[in-house]
């Protein structure tokens, strides 16, 4: 009997250390997976992030939530919050590029072989519009010119005008634009992302409520509460932005554009960039451009206070 309970017992501890070995092998190799899905591509997540719908997205799949904090604090954070995190001496450029959505006298957007990088700099990029010759000779109220500077000719619209080719979407944020050099063109948010139907973002969204809502049942309040402060996290950073926007017209009155970017060769900081042309496909036109500006309001300071310890509760 005493021999029988022996070997048992050696067959159980063989078995743990399987187990443990398997454990330490199972965490070993997903460690690398789980920072491949860290802070890059929080960062990344938030600096595209232009709608409550996104930051609702990535509250449900909170895969950074430190990031999440430190990039909140880096963004709206008092001086002591920024110096808690060893930002205090970090400039608001650096700042912008890497988490806003924005471009502004110091951060600008320029195309890359075939990608687009975000820098410090001023470039140099224009951004047109072209008008074909349509058959309607009314005459138009931008001028007789076809090819006019976008910027240009998005302030010059009126809401009356059934020709004009484009029109200001419905709760955009409304100014003049102003000149492109306090302003440059937002390459990433009209060119680099392509914007999916609504129908996918609200599915993931819903998808991931529902996940988090069998979590809660184990979980409790305190999922509500990270997801809540990741949340104001994404929110705070989003909201630092103001984007305007203009919709596409189409009908049978309404003139034809087609949008231009122009690249010339350039040195900014310390990259070189070589010349690019985008033409926008006549197949597949954009529906909506978009311009970012930042509009960092002193009520963010306090409103991290309470983004950030929501998340560590």
């Amino acid at each position: 009997l005493f021999f029988v309970w022996a070997l048992a017992f050696v067959g159980v501890n063989a078995a743990d250390d399987s187990l443990s070995d398997f454990s330490n092998d199972l965490a070993t190799d997903l460690g690398p997976l789980l920072a491949l899905f860290g802070e890059p591509m929080t960062k990344q997540y938030l600096s595209e992030s232009t709608t409550y719908l996104d930051y609702f997205i990535f509250a449900m799949g909170p895969i950074g939530i430190l990031t999440a904090i430190v990039s909140a604090i880096r963004v709206c954070g008092h001086s002591s919050l920024r110096a808690f995190v060893g930002r205090s001496q970090e400039g608001n450029g650096t700042v912008e590029a890497e988490l806003c959505t924005s471009t502004s006298r110091d951060v600008c957007e320029l195309f890359n072989r075939g990608g687009i990088t975000r820098v410090l700099g001023r470039p140099k990029i224009l951004e047109l519009v072209y008008l074909p010759p349509s058959e309607n000779k009314t005459d138009s109220t931008i001028g007789n010119s076809r090819i006019h500077l976008l910027r240009d000719y998005l302030d010059q619209l009126r809401p009356e005008n059934p020709r004009a080719s484009w029109r200001r979407a419905n709760g955009s944020f409304w100014a003049i634009l102003g000149p492109s050099a306090l302003n440059p063109p937002n390459l990433s948010l009209n060119v680099g992302i392509v914007r999916q139907g609504d129908w996918r973002y609200v599915s993931v969204a819903l998808l991931g409520f529902l996940l988090q809502a069998g979590v809660l049942v184990l979980a409790g309040v305190g999922t509500t509460i990270m997801c809540s402060g990741l949340w104001a996290c994404a929110a705070l950073i989003g909201q630092t932005t103001v984007e305007r926007k203009f919709e596409r017209q189409t009908g049978d009155e309404t003139e034809a554009s087609q949008l231009i970017w122009l690249q010339p060769n350039q040195v900014m900081g310390d990259q070189s960039f070589d010349p690019f042309a985008f033409f926008e496909k006549p197949d597949e036109p954009l529906q909506t451009w978009t311009s970012s500006k930042k509009n960092l309001d002193e009520r963010f300071e306090r409103y991290t206070f309470l983004a950030v310890p929501a998340v560590l509760i």
